[in-house]
């Protein structure tokens, strides 16, 4: 049997037979009316185009155990032309057989086009190319393919089930003409599935250069509710902000032609998934094709856009522990004990140019706890007792927060001695919040378990009380309502249904471990349960942040055009750090597989490349929600170390690539909050202070430190990678030799012959072994495993621009 070499673009090839993979039925010249259909086939994927009289179709078939399953079907002309705000077709004049690849070519009425459909780079993808050529001076808004997904939509449309099992876009809209620009390509993709059927439409944002995204604008876009089927589409379509984060369509707009053809090219990608859950074969995608190369070439990811001397991690401790937060920090007698914070320099109503000078906020986002945490274990390992006692102090200060049957105040300002319930401009100020008091409680814990053993019964006795009440005001559904007043009766919004009730999970399951005490963990399992049977169906992530902050809407507010609700991360986030307690807690594998449901897809909102019309590199940043814009915004260190505990329970690489590069990205753009803050100025956003940006990164980066030193190497996983701006390749591990090449980039200011010492850690290594090290082809140097398991390895390597 013959065979053909089928080759793709991350230099894998196969040798495959012809008939499972390529399959052209026609006969060498154009495609006439009424013909058989032009097929290209592959062992899991198949496309054909067919033509009769003036209509069209263009199907792509999927392989779902032995049957050919529709995915999508396009009735009509997949390619339109914008011109006057109305759309016009282009339609299919020939077929071509081109290699491998089918080439159509079509006439647009205003111009000429050609399209080239091949196999992609894995055995679920299909590339496509698109070339349109315009006539002269036509003008021009857009171009673009619009595909339309097969099956049929289901009639309900409820809380749980939606006209398609599942849509994801990067941005929901709020008007008919919105849509999703290069702008928002975080993780470039529009999903779409029903039952078993998955398609994805996935722009070669690899591609992607800052004159042709000047030139041609890349947009996606997407409809689940008009007449037929939903559809998806991406092409170049320029675009306009509206309001603080939404961008719609720009008809007064004119493409640049004078350069010639209008060029873009994306992957389709489709095929038979768990029902509800083909977003995670996406996500993955994503990484491989560009995540996960890009860090490999970001190795200066952690350069400071604005300060580039800032670049190690070492630069980043003495900025971030030795100068910034002795210079913030304040103390005070309270009682018997003083008390400390590192004042975050924000203002409780949102008037960000009065902010206090001495203010301690321990809430979801500015958690003054967690930096001290970090603050401490940067002492520990530097022998510094008095930032040992500084950080201490923060500790103290959470621990005096008056108490009311259980609840408690979550921001305190020291030049008045006031305690506060809840952020004024991003909450409900009289108000006591469970999602803040929850995760303040969670560091509590943390502090008694990790740091202060001789405190913990001090620390077990202040949050028994807190305990208690969420375990008496826990609904019989398993939610527990987000905000109660002074009378401690529960505020309307998120009574009955929130997502921050994982945040309440994940503390109760983790003082069901210290206390070991079954009520409080039935009482965790519950809420985690509410979450998986209410808010998974259909991704509800409906967290104080999702209505309250910048990007503000109505609690009620439904995008009905994508079928998709508003969404935030933060919830997703203790939602997916709850559900591995339980894990941990329980033995129970559902959820450790729940816990990765949410973690991938959180990691949508994680960027994947590095888009070059930013000044800073961005890849493994993350954006905050679907209804804002911004790029890297603080919360990917707490992503990191999700990801880095996830890495641990279930050894996937790319789990442990993306936690180092979220726990990179943050310094590129530090101070600030995030970068573009809505989305498409090159600009840094925001300073809101020390616990969400510099601090909170650098405590991060301490947490993981211990586990993956500057480098990192699983034997048992034959698995390496660079942490501290370096990389780790062409690992090979034969019994006790451990053979791989480290890079490193220069710190700003070092010659060309500089060298860096690198601290390599590794795991699962035999302690009774001696292991033969070889690094870059050098000699082979001897260590015990022991050593190995204890020390890590010191590594000294030539630095490289």
């Amino acid at each position: 049997m013959g065979t053909v070499q089928n080759s793709n673009s991350r230099g894998r090839s196969c040798l495959l037979p012809i008939c499972g993979t390529l399959t052209i039925l026609w006969t060498l010249g154009p495609l006439a009316a009424g013909a058989e259909p032009v097929v290209l086939r592959g062992e899991s994927i198949r496309i054909s185009i067919s033509t009769t009289g003036s209509k069209q179709r263009e199907l792509v078939e999927i392989r779902d155990g032995a049957d050919w399953v529709a995915a999508l079907d396009t009735q009509d002309a997949v390619t339109q032309v914008r011109v006057a705000g109305k759309d016009r077709g282009c339609s299919v004049l020939k077929v071509i057989l081109a290699g491998n690849a089918i080439v159509t070519r079509g006439d647009c009425k205003n111009g000429t086009l050609e399209r080239e459909l091949q196999l992609g780079p894995d055995g679920d993808t299909i590339a496509v190319k698109v070339r349109f050529s315009p006539s002269p001076g036509e003008k021009v808004s857009s171009v673009e393919d619009r595909v339309s997904f097969a099956p049929a939509r289901n009639q309900a449309n409820t809380p749980v089930q939606g006209p398609l099992d599942f849509v994801w876009s990067q941005n929901i809209k709020a008007s008919k003409d919105d849509l999703v620009p290069h702008w928002a390509f975080k993780a470039p993709a529009v999903i779409l599935q029903q039952a078993r059927v998955l398609a994805a439409i996935v722009p070669r944002v690899d591609l992607l250069t800052a004159s042709s995204i000047r030139k041609a604008p890349p947009a996606l876009d997407l409809d689940v509710t008009s007449p037929e089927h939903a559809w998806f589409s991406y092409g170049i379509t320029p675009s306009k902000p509206t309001g603080h984060s939404y961008f719609r369509r720009d008809d007064d707009s004119a493409l640049d032609i004078s350069a010639g053809a209008i060029q873009y090219e994306y992957w389709i990608l489709a095929s038979a998934q768990p029902e509800r859950l083909g977003y995670r074969r996406v996500s993955r995608f994503l990484w491989e094709m560009f995540g996960s190369p890009e860090l490999k070439r970001s190795m200066d990811l952690q350069r400071n856009a604005r300060r580039p001397e800032l670049f190690l991690f070492e630069d980043w401790r003495g900025e971030a522990w030795m100068r910034y937060a002795n210079e913030k920090y304040w103390e005070f007698d309270c009682g018997n004990v003083k008390c400390g914070a590192v004042t975050s320099n924000r203002n409780l109503w949102g008037k960000w140019d009065d902010a206090p000078k001495e203010d301690a906020w321990f809430n979801s986002w500015f958690q003054n706890l967690r930096t001290a945490y970090g603050w401490y274990l940067y002492a520990q390992r530097t022998k510094n007792p008095e930032m040992k006692r500084k950080a201490e102090q923060i500790l103290n200060l959470a621990l005096r927060s008056p108490q009311h049957n259980g609840v408690f105040s979550t921001i305190y300002l020291h030049d008045t001695d006031t305690w506060l319930r809840d952020d004024g401009w991003a909450g409900f100020p009289d108000d006591y919040h469970t999602f803040c008091m929850s995760w303040t409680g969670y560091w509590m814990l943390r502090w008694a378990n990790d740091l202060v053993a001789s405190r913990k019964a001090e620390i077990l006795a202040y949050l028994r009380p807190y305990a208690d009440f969420l375990v008496k005001v826990q609904q019989r559904t398993g939610c527990i309502p987000s905000w109660f007043d002074e009378a401690l009766q529960p505020r309307q919004e998120f009574r009955d249904f929130n997502a921050e009730t994982a945040g309440s999970a994940l503390f109760l399951a983790e003082f069901a471990k210290v206390v070991s005490d079954s009520k409080y963990l039935s009482a965790a399992i519950q809420a985690q349960d509410f979450i998986s049977r209410e808010v998974l169906p259909r991704q509800r992530w409906y967290d104080f942040e999702t209505f309250l902050s910048c990007a503000r809407k109505p609690f009620d507010f439904y995008d009905s055009r994508t079928a998709q609700y508003p969404q935030n991360s933060l919830s997703e986030m203790q939602a997916a750090m709850a559900y591995l307690e339980l894990y941990r807690s329980t033995g129970r594998e559902q959820y450790l597989s729940a816990g990765e449901q949410v973690v991938d897809y959180l990691l949508l909102q994680q960027q994947v490349w590095n888009h070059p019309l930013f000044s800073p590199k961005l890849v493994g940043g993350t954006t905050t929600q679907n209804t804002d814009a911004e790029w890297s915004d603080a919360r990917q260190c707490y992503l990191a170390t999700i990801l880095l505990d996830y890495y641990s329970a279930t050894g996937r690489i790319d789990y442990l690539e993306r936690a180092i590069a979220a726990a990179r990205s943050g310094f590129a753009v530090a101070p600030w909050e995030n970068w573009a803050h809505t989305g498409y100025i090159d600009k840094p956003g925001a300073l809101t202070g020390f616990h969400w940006g510099t601090g909170s990164q650098m405590t991060s980066v301490e947490i993981m430190s211990d586990t993956l030193g500057d480098a990192f190497v699983n034997v048992a996983r034959g698995q390496g990678v660079g942490f501290n701006a370096c990389t780790v390749d062409d690992l090979k591990i034969s019994n006790a030799t451990i053979a791989f090449s480290l890079r490193a980039a220069r710190s700003p200011g070092d010659s060309p012959l500089s060298r860096r010492h690198l601290l390599v850690r590794f795991a699962s290594v035999d302690p009774n072994i001696k292991y033969k090290i070889i690094v870059n082809g050098g000699p082979p140097v001897a260590v015990r495993g022991q050593e190995l398991l204890s020390q890590g390895h010191w590594i000294s390597v030539k630095s490289e621009k």
